[in-house]
């Protein structure tokens, strides 16, 4: 082709090679090497080099590393480390402060600002913590200007807190109707809602629809607006458009991470993938970094949600570094029920998770009761679980899920199965759930018969080597029942791992 090309389509050309120089580095990290060994050992927030040493870190996820000199400090100890920032407030002081963030909040129907409850003894001279809208122009550069601040120092990864932004606010708490919203909510109906859907609402002219006209049919106010939205029409449509908008928010401010790091990073969020809403950021993600419930005032008998969150992440290929909500956390500072926590970290292990160190001196603890507070979690009664895992690699790197379907054991064990392909090797993770909360211990299980079925048993060797954190290493017989493998662990007192070799190994 000859001619010249003008300004315009230079300026376009331009602007597309510069867009896929600063994308490849964050799909680069995406498409990389593992985020996570399994034994590898999470801190969720910075700590000093002490404390790092007694729980051998590997990594700290959830932010503290946001200037050259704190990057620094965890690379010389072999420690990766990242930013993180915020998503879902500017806080009351700059809200206070600042009259575009005071603008840039979440609406209700009525117009008025939406509170984070979770957030209510956070105020500044009267000013409560209002949601912040990320479709708002201003409130949108003040998020980009926090990555821009946590990714200055080079860190390897980003972590965004709150990931939903306004979608969180929508979801049970009546926000989402400012004007930016509504615009945004029009653009999306045009791209997504068929002819049919448009026609079952009424709406004849898309161009001057506006979904808070549609909504006051239904609910003037936001007290009478909660009793009812799941129902109002669009709302499923309305919820969705939000929940993706935030989703490609937490994209575009990874590939600015990227871009202020000046390298490929790891990129994760504070996603609790059990409720659908979180799962849509996941695609766009390296790992997944969150709150996970564990329900500790009901001690050992709701690990359910905890177990079904770990499933979702093995399906979403994602890893999981998990920690307990807020309110978890509060009872346990409440009560001192160190041992349950030692549940949690075993128990997320075993389903090939990470469970995040719990912190030496600031584990982020809530109720209604004293709102937001803090508990110092004490070094000597985790690290020796977490030096267990380190000094124990070989039986959790390279090990991945196996199907447990068919393994027999005791009612009151939980028994994961992992494999390692290329060793042929079992690790056989048994932990006990019969908790006494009155005394805050594991009542043990004793002569514990484990039975594993042939397609699991084939070619597995003679005997099985029995690991604990609180106990010297065992080595007992296995046996065959037909094509089954059976053998007995003397006492489960908390969590044991079996490892078997295969044939000939041993």
């Amino acid at each position: 082709m000859g001619g010249t090309l003008s300004h315009k389509s230079l300026g376009k050309i331009q602007r597309t090679i510069l867009t896929l120089i600063w994308i490849a580095p964050i799909v680069a990290a995406a498409a990389g090497p593992p985020v996570f060994k399994h034994s590898d050992v999470v801190f969720m927030y910075s700590a000093d080099a002490a404390a790092y040493k007694a729980y051998g870190a590997t990594f700290v996820a959830w932010g503290g590393a946001s200037t050259t000199s704190s990057v620094k400090m965890h690379h010389d100890l072999g420690i990766r480390c990242t930013g993180a920032m915020w998503c879902l407030t500017a806080g009351a002081r700059l809200l206070y402060e600042n009259t575009e963030l005071r603008e840039a909040v979440s609406r209700d129907i009525e117009g008025n600002p939406v509170a984070v409850p979770w957030l209510f003894d956070h105020t500044f001279k009267g000013m409560p913590t209002y949601f912040g809208c990320t479709n708002h122009p201003a409130f949108r550069q003040h998020v980009r200007e926090q990555v821009r601040k946590a990714m200055a120092g080079g860190a390897d990864g980003l972590h965004i807190d709150d990931h939903l932004g306004t979608a969180g606010s929508v979801i049970g708490h009546g926000g989402g109707f400012c004007d930016y919203c509504m615009a945004g909510f029009r653009q999306y109906l045009k791209n997504h809602a068929t002819p049919e859907q448009l026609a079952k609402a009424g709406i004849t002219d898309l161009e001057r629809f506006d979904y808070r006209d549609w909504v006051r049919k239904y609910a003037a106010t936001r007290k009478e607006y909660l009793k009812i939205w799941r129902k109002i029409p669009l709302m499923d449509l309305f919820e969705r458009y939000q929940v993706e908008a935030a989703a490609e928010n937490v994209r575009e401010l990874g590939e600015l991470g990227a871009q202020i790091a000046g390298h490929p990073i790891l990129l994760s969020a504070n996603a609790p993938i059990l409720h659908e809403q979180h799962r849509p950021v996941v695609k766009y993600l390296t790992h997944i970094v969150s709150e996970t419930h564990f329900n500790a005032s009901q001690g050992t008998t709701r690990l359910d949600d905890a177990i079904k969150t770990f499933e979702i992440a093995r399906q979403l290929e994602k890893p999981l570094a998990a920690t307990a909500f807020g309110w978890d956390w509060a009872h346990i500072h409440a009560t001192s029920a160190t041992e349950l926590v030692r549940v949690w970290i075993a128990l997320t292990y075993a389903h090939g998770q990470w469970f995040m160190v719990p912190h030496p001196t600031r584990q982020w603890c809530f109720n209604n009761e004293r709102g937001t507070h803090w508990h110092r979690a004490p070094i000597a009664e985790y690290a020796p679980l977490y030096q267990f895992i380190r000094a124990n690699a070989r039986w959790f790197d390279d090990f991945e899920w196996a199907d447990a379907s068919g393994v027999q054991t005791t009612p009151s064990l939980i028994c994961t199965v992992r494999r390692n392909e290329n060793r042929r090797a079992l690790a056989v993770h048994v932990i006990n759930r019969d908790y006494d909360p009155k005394t805050d211990w594991m009542r043990p299980a004793k002569h514990v018969r484990i039975t594993l079925p042939s397609r699991l048993a084939e070619g597995l060797g003679g005997t099985a080597n029995l690991l604990r954190y609180d106990a010297a290493p065992q080595t007992v017989p296995i046996r065959r029942e037909g094509g089954r493998a059976v053998f007995e662990i003397p006492e489960v007192r908390l969590w044991t791992v079996a490892g078997i070799e295969p044939t000939g190994s041993q």
